[in-house]
């Protein structure tokens, strides 16, 4: 990769952060940046492409063999036809239709397959659940909403926490009287967990007015040709050499001043290389393994130890040996509200390929592909013993395969009620980092939102 030279800051940057670096390193490729970027994902993409668009020099170190993070994109062999098993759709407003045109992007409304019935089941034995069916949300979850305006956009809390925001949802829907709009909301899709336990603040942070109007309004948008991967593969084609894929941070340095800048060691496909940068974006989840190798401190440690994320997964499917005119949905048979047990497959989506299936994948503990695959052939072979018209005799075939873990990271209770979001806003900047991923919003464009907003205050930081 082509160097930039060096300011004479950088340069006394360097000569600062000279003394934490191993000898072994000392043949390394230096490559001075105004930011670096950690992560590859809709954020940092998205601030990679408006830094650079903005004069600055970026550099982006991505741990996946491509960008887009929960984007994920599979194309049919046969047929060429894209399959969209992560991200299924965008909000349509000025700021996405923004970051498309910018990319080259045609966009249009989203398309979702017509004609398929939805059987609801629980996978657990294959058994139909009987007179079941997900009404539409009601204005009593609309009425809550709106007493939380501060959760639209983010995680704006104000200080005490209503004690309501803090209760489990299952608890949430009793004490409010809103049971009727239990099966709706727990219906919710890409959530991760045990859902009668996931606190009442995420959910309305989570099925938000963007939700809302995506799913009643449709106001939605994607790609005319329907490959959500686009968008990334046209920003790594422009971004090029200033991306590193299959790459990790392995140590860093973090100065406390802005003069002192970052210095990274980056394990890439093409050897080790030293970054050195004026500022640090991080747009990855922020949780205590993603950030291992960055030396946090005791303020940062406390903050950030609070924050876990989901485990999810999500794959494609062919040859699931189910008749394809219908969507398979797990549902529980003695289970309140017929919440599906976990760990287990959420549903079985239809995609315009015909007989392919994408499925979303939910746990309490981590898991690796094998089990999750295994796990899902166990459950399309009970649904075939059970569902009318399936061939017990196919043998399903995984053709596809992403981990989303950690899915949009959460605190607890008592953390949240000792303020662990203004704790973690006031974070940005300290020790030239920022952070900018899926803490306090969910959906991509109010990722891009936010990030925009953040932006300035980073460019004005490496200017220092």
């Amino acid at each position: 990769m082509k160097s930039i030279i060096p300011s004479s800051s950088l340069f006394l940057v360097m000569g600062l952060l000279a003394p934490h670096c191993q000898a072994q390193h000392h043949n390394v490729e230096v490559i001075t940046r105004d930011i670096a970027i950690i992560g590859g994902g809709a954020t940092g993409t998205y601030a990679a492409i408006n830094l650079k668009d903005q004069g600055k020099s970026i550099v982006v170190i991505e741990r996946n063999t491509r960008l887009g993070g929960h984007t994920a994109t599979y194309q049919d062999p046969a047929t060429r036809t894209p399959i969209n098993f992560g991200v299924q759709i965008y909000y349509d407003d000025p700021i996405t239709r923004a970051f498309f045109t910018r990319l080259n992007i045609s966009v249009g409304p989203a398309k979702f397959v017509a004609g398929k019935t939805p059987l609801y089941l629980d996978f657990t034995d294959g058994s139909p659940i009987a007179g079941y069916s997900i009404p539409p949300l009601g204005a009593d979850y609309i009425q809550e909403l709106h007493k939380y305006p501060y959760l639209e956009n983010g995680i704006e809390l104000p200080d005490p926490v209503p004690e309501d925001l803090l209760l489990p949802w299952s608890e949430y829907l009793v004490k409010l009287n809103i049971t009727d709009e239990a099966i709706t909301t727990y219906s919710r899709p890409a959530v991760a967990g045990d859902l009668t336990k996931i606190l009442a603040l995420y959910v309305f942070n989570n099925l938000n007015h963007i939700m809302i109007e995506e799913q009643t309004q449709g106001k939605t948008l994607a790609n005319v040709n329907g490959d959500l991967s686009e968008p990334f593969r046209n920003a790594l084609a422009e971004l090029g050499s200033d991306v590193f894929l299959n790459s990790t941070v392995t140590r860093a340095v973090r100065g406390s001043k802005p003069a002192d800048g970052v210095d990274l060691y980056v394990s890439t496909p093409q050897g080790m290389k030293r970054i050195i940068a004026k500022q640090l974006v991080f747009a990855a989840p922020p949780v205590l393994d993603n950030l291992k190798p960055f030396n946090l401190d005791k303020r940062e440690s406390n903050i950030i130890s609070k924050f876990e994320g989901g485990f999810y997964y999500t794959g494609v499917v062919t040859n699931l040996g189910l008749p394809t005119n219908h969507t398979y949905i797990n549902r529980g048979q003695k289970t309140e509200w017929h919440l599906a047990s976990l760990p287990g497959v959420s549903m079985f989506n239809p995609t315009f390929v015909e007989g392919t299936y994408y499925y979303w994948y939910s746990s309490l503990s981590a898991m690796t592909q094998e089990q999750v695959e295994s796990s899902t052939r166990n459950t399309l072979k009970r649904l075939q013993k059970t569902v009318p018209g399936a061939n017990a005799s196919v043998e399903p075939q995984f053709v596809a395969y992403a981990s989303h873990t950690p899915l949009h990271p959460t605190a607890d209770a008592d953390a949240v009620r000792n303020g662990v979001y203004r704790d973690m806003d006031r974070l940005q900047g300290y020790r030239n980092t920022w952070y900018t991923a899926s803490l306090t919003v969910t959906g991509s464009s109010q990722l891009w939102n936010i990030t925009s907003q953040l932006l300035p205050r980073i460019i004005a930081a490496s200017e220092k």
